[in-house]
């Protein structure tokens, strides 16, 4: 079986594109939903559903942040622990 047969087969070509429309506001997040949920190729739905599952993970920890109240403070101190002031 070559690897065009395979139906979740993605090229490279093909991932460029993908990655280069996501790159697009508003665009690209539209995109990144269609792709996880719409289509025929579990390669690609699974990639994108790890994205939007990591886009969930870090929006989370940013609310928990906000949500603490010390959201400031803390954002300071990370900054400084990552010596970016």
């Amino acid at each position: 079986m070559s690897k065009k047969d395979d139906s979740n087969y993605v090229s490279v070509i093909s991932w460029m594109w993908m990655m280069f429309v996501t790159a697009i506001p508003i665009i690209g997040l539209i995109m990144i939903f269609v792709w996880a949920f719409a289509g025929n190729n579990d390669s690609r739905k699974n990639y994108y559903r790890a994205l939007l599952a990591w886009f969930c993970i870090f929006a989370s920890i940013g609310i928990l942040i906000v949500v603490i109240g010390n959201g400031p403070a803390i954002l300071k101190h990370i900054q400084s622990s990552l010596h970016l002031s």
